[in-house]
């Protein structure tokens, strides 16, 4: 094998390392769209009216498709349901976090912990990402993989082989 195993794996580690990935973002999202959700005094009327603090456009759509979206966009991308169309919404709301809060609060790349600044690295970490599984989609162990393997067949009942990514 020699210097391949720098470049080269199986696939099943691939699929192993996709869903790795595709779980600690479901997670995040999850987490965070909890603690909006059922926090004492959050919610998303609460969301909304710091957004319209903070300037967000339109705080009213923007509150609800945060929570929510976060919390059950979060659950299908752990499952690796709807996983290329929940990845751009995702996108969206982290570089909209980046734009319209991080930078606006003054955070340069990094957080400031000690300061109470906020940096922006850690959004667009989770928007970079969401932007790889977008162009790699969920990886074999996932319901949107199950979705095509039942019924992606051909007339003649057979099994139509799934195209495998073109080696790099």
């Amino acid at each position: 094998m020699g210097l391949r195993i720098l470049t080269e794996q199986p696939r099943h580690l691939a699929d192993a390392g996709l869903l790795v990935l595709r779980a600690m973002i479901g997670a995040v999202f999850v987490a965070h769209g909890a603690s909006d959700f059922f926090t004492p005094g959050f919610g998303v009327a609460a969301l909304a009216e710091w957004q319209r603090d903070a300037g967000i456009p339109l705080p009213e759509l923007s509150a609800p498709f945060t929570v929510f979206g976060q919390f059950l966009g979060g659950v299908l991308f752990l499952l690796g349901a709807l996983t290329r169309l929940l990845a751009p919404a995702f996108v969206v709301m982290m570089l909209g976090a980046v734009l319209y809060v991080h930078i606006p609060a003054g955070g340069g790349f990094f957080n400031d912990s000690g300061g109470g600044v906020i940096g922006y690295e850690y959004p667009l970490t989770l928007a970079a990402a969401c932007t790889a599984l977008l162009l790699t989609g969920p990886g074999r162990f996932s319901v949107d993989r199950m979705v095509v393997d039942r019924w992606a067949r051909p007339a003649g009942g057979g099994r139509e082989p799934l195209a495998e990514p073109a080696d790099a």
